[in-house]
């Protein structure tokens, strides 16, 4: 198992043992905004250097859920590939375009994101769900690195790093697929998005 993706694990299971943490929101179902005309242009992936974590999105605990989709996000800033970001995301949402775009970025400077996975401190959300649900989550992550390739297959180095994430409060907006998977819609603080932050 990978470090980040041990950590995520270690940080969700101390979330599990919160109490209070569900709070009664619900929120009524909406269809999301149609993708825009400046949606990114998906180009040639990165080669994976691991597998892709297998995602526990279905159901209604919160905490393996979001815990779910941020480990698989992880994954893919460390392996990116734009066509991925519909895995976690919903088409035509903010958190859809922000995602590709940052994967696309990555892919352009052939360089990849060594990650340090958030630790989710605190999460409140509805007890029952619709067919898209609002949470409130609380997350803290450490700095991480970004590696660039200098040949395919080569060696790399270390450009610039994506700075630490102090305990943040974030809304999180999940819509519920007809696969019955739940995806990021929106990641926002301030209404301004932050998933690129969160993962």
């Amino acid at each position: 198992m990978r470090p980040f993706t041990a950590a995520l694990l270690a940080g969700i299971t101390a979330l599990t043992t919160l109490t209070g943490c569900t709070a009664a929101t619900t929120v009524a179902a909406s269809t999301p905004a149609p993708a825009s005309a400046s949606a990114p242009t998906v180009k040639t992936k990165a080669v994976p250097t691991s597998k892709a974590p297998a995602l526990t999105n279905t159901g209604t605990s919160w905490p393996k859920v979001v815990g779910s989709l941020i480990t698989y996000g992880q994954w893919l800033i460390a392996n990116p590939n734009p066509g991925l970001a519909g895995t976690i995301t919903v088409a035509g949402c903010a958190a859809a375009d922000s995602l590709t775009r940052q994967l696309q970025t990555y892919v352009d400077q052939n360089a990849y994101v060594q990650p340090a996975a958030p630790m989710l401190t605190s999460i409140v959300g509805p007890t029952t769900a619709g067919a898209q649900v609002t949470l409130d989550i609380t997350a803290v992550r450490g700095s991480e690195p970004i590696h660039q390739r200098t040949t395919t297959r080569g060696t790399t180095h270390v450009t610039t790093e994506r700075p630490a994430l102090p305990p943040t409060t974030m809304n999180v907006t999940l819509i519920r697929g007809a696969d019955a998977r739940w995806r990021f819609c929106a990641v926002t603080q301030n209404d301004t998005d932050t998933l690129n932050r969160l993962l």
